[in-house]
């Protein structure tokens, strides 16, 4: 009976800790349920601990919206059950932390081809989130054993605090090396996941606030078309103006209307800064495919105007989820590093104590008096032993800052090569010249931007221009004189393009817009205003024959029978090539 009451209790604090979930990162918590099966399994092995992490983890069906971490959890649990009671041996072997090596292998082996498989497969959530899943999933896991582990040896500890029978050496000295490593690993894991939510939180309501600012002082005739502001890309925003009579002014009316009536605030607790809130859809699904469709929001109150700012979340989301993949498969390795070296130091010292015992003679049976005088005379003996265990865990210590020092150099490590990635991938897809994308962006941006035109059914038109006079001035001047009066062209072509608008240099003269929100009508007249500007650039004095720069433009529309961008781009380039065969500045249409 007291037996039974002490399950049902431990039970309920496995329920608990996967109830006070810790949250991490965006759909990503850190549970403790777990925690308290493996101390059954360990305090009075059996198979108790599979029906308490089966109830405590059905409680994951109502946090994540899918049932498929209880068959993971499950499984854990009676990976761990076969082999404490049919691998380990008997139960003094607990104490050397093998479970913790099993807890390893069943990630390795099981748990992370189960996550990708329930995750990707069959919940068929984006590669991103599975793996900060899996690296969460094998943390948290490896992590609970650990913690689980820890506390039996310190109830074994208090068990025997009377000197009632004597722990192993080898499991004492593995949970003191486990916990030195293993728990500040894990306490900078839950701070850095939390720091680097909090300052992707503060950018995104910076950028939304900057946006607020702009939006009160515009006004409605400056919004042209009404639907302008409906996000071409992942991070665009869009914004609401409620006056003091309640009109409405709205770059994207359409958006609006929508996260209204489809959309509700999340709990609070996922945001960090004050005057943020976080738009998500509203029914029930799978939470890791929940927060790529939210939206940022914030509300201002700016002169007379309520202005709300919103930005769709999923850039954010999926960046910060890849760096915390990052984050947790570094607090992995570490974790791991530390099992080892803590197995390590183990049976170093349980093979440098034995060969201590080997040297010091046995105990002598005389009587009191007899025995009194030969442990004096032993004294020197004791004295070596004390030495020499103090000499050994001077040099487990000396070992300890030795990896410290490693596991800060290897943080750096990879912030510095985090950096080079994030500037390299910058410069090879960004032309050094004018600024502008580079042909190898084109293919990626084309298909993402088409594929959301036809979502929202925005028109989308792609224009290609060449401008043609600057051999002339290569020639005469030099190439560097060429460079920059093209330099000063295209920066003139900016200012008249929309912030939406994506401009890429497919060749030495050549370049191609994507057109965000513009028909044909438009986008001919967007290429005639480019016409203007290139015929007239100033040229420099004594820059040869030429009269001036001219321009030979392509202009094509993303039609509904168009299942990709490419094939509209190759209608624009036919253009492009037709309107070289009339001559200096036309434009043609396909």
């Amino acid at each position: 009976m007291r037996q039974g009451g002490l399950l049902a209790l431990l039970a309920g604090l496995a329920v608990l800790g996967n109830v006070c979930a810790l949250p991490l990162f965006f759909g990503i918590q850190i549970l403790l349920g777990s925690t308290v099966p493996t101390l059954i399994l360990l305090w009075r092995r059996g198979w108790w601990n599979v029906a308490v992490a089966l109830l405590a983890s059905v409680y994951t069906w109502k946090l994540w919206g899918h049932p498929w971490a209880i068959v993971i959890f499950s499984a854990e649990a009676l990976w761990q059950a076969v082999f404490l009671n049919r691998l380990n041996g008997p139960p003094e072997n607990d104490l050397k932390g093998r479970i913790i090596l099993a807890e390893i292998a069943f990630w390795l082996l099981v748990g992370a081809p189960m996550v990708f498989f329930f995750y990707g497969v069959v919940l068929q959530i984006d590669p991103a989130n599975v793996a900060v899943t899996a690296a969460k999933q094998a943390v948290n896991g490896l992590a609970n054993t650990v913690v689980a582990f820890l506390l039996f040896v310190l109830l074994k500890v208090w068990h025997n605090r009377r000197g009632q029978g004597l722990l192993p050496l080898r499991g004492l000295v593995f949970s003191v090396v486990l916990a030195a490593f293993t728990l500040p690993s894990l306490a900078l894991t839950f701070l850095s996941g939390n720091l680097l939510q909090g300052s992707a939180q503060e950018g995104v309501l910076d950028n939304l606030r900057t946006v607020a600012d702009a939006a009160a002082r515009i006004t409605p005739s400056q919004l042209g078309e009404p639907t302008r502001g409906l996000p071409a890309s992942p991070g665009a925003t869009a914004f609401l103006l409620i006056d003091a009579e309640g009109q409405r002014i709205s770059s994207n009316p359409g958006l609006f209307l929508r996260l209204e009536n489809h959309f509700v605030p999340a709990p609070q607790r996922w945001i960090q800064p004050d005057g943020l809130q976080i738009l998500v859809p509203s029914g029930p699904r799978p939470a890791l495919k929940l927060w790529i469709q939210d939206y940022w929001s914030t509300t201002l109150t700016s002169g007379r105007h309520l202005v709300q700012v919103v930005q769709p979340a999923g850039p954010v989301v999926l960046k910060l989820q890849a760096q915390s993949t990052t984050l947790l498969t570094t607090s992995l390795w570490l974790m791991l590093l530390g099992v080892l070296l803590s197995e390590l130091m183990a049976g170093l010292v349980e093979g440098q104590m034995g060969r201590l015992r080997a040297s010091v003679p046995e105990v002598s049976h005389e009587p009191p008096g007899l025995a009194g005088a030969a442990g004096t005379v032993g004294g020197g003996g004791d004295g070596s032993v004390i030495a020499e265990v103090q000499g050994l865990m001077g040099r487990l210590h000396e070992h300890l800052r030795r990896e410290a020092r490693l596991s800060q150099d290897l943080a750096a490590m990879g912030e510095r090569f985090r950096q080079s990635s994030e500037q390299l991938r910058r410069l090879s897809s960004t032309d050094l010249l004018t600024g502008a994308r580079n042909r190898s962006e084109l293919e990626r941006s084309l298909k993402l931007i088409s594929q959301r035109a036809a979502d929202c059914t925005v028109p989308l038109s792609c224009l290609a221009f060449a401008v043609q006079g600057l051999r002339p001035i290569n020639t005469v001047l030099g190439r560097k004189t060429g460079d920059e009066v093209l330099q000063r062209l295209i920066a003139s072509v900016r200012h008249l393009l929309h912030a939406n608008d994506e401009l890429f240099r497919i060749g030495g003269s050549e370049f191609l817009v994507l057109l965000w929100d513009q028909p044909l009508e438009t986008a001919r007249t967007t290429a005639e205003q480019i016409r203007r500007v290139v015929n007239e650039t100033a040229l420099p004095v004594g820059h040869g024959p030429s009269p001036g720069l001219a321009m030979n433009a392509g202009v094509s529309l993303l039609a509904a029978t168009d299942t990709s961008g490419q094939a509209m781009l190759s209608r624009v380039e036919l253009a492009l090539n037709q309107s070289r065969d009339l001559g200096a500045n036309q434009v043609v249409v396909r």
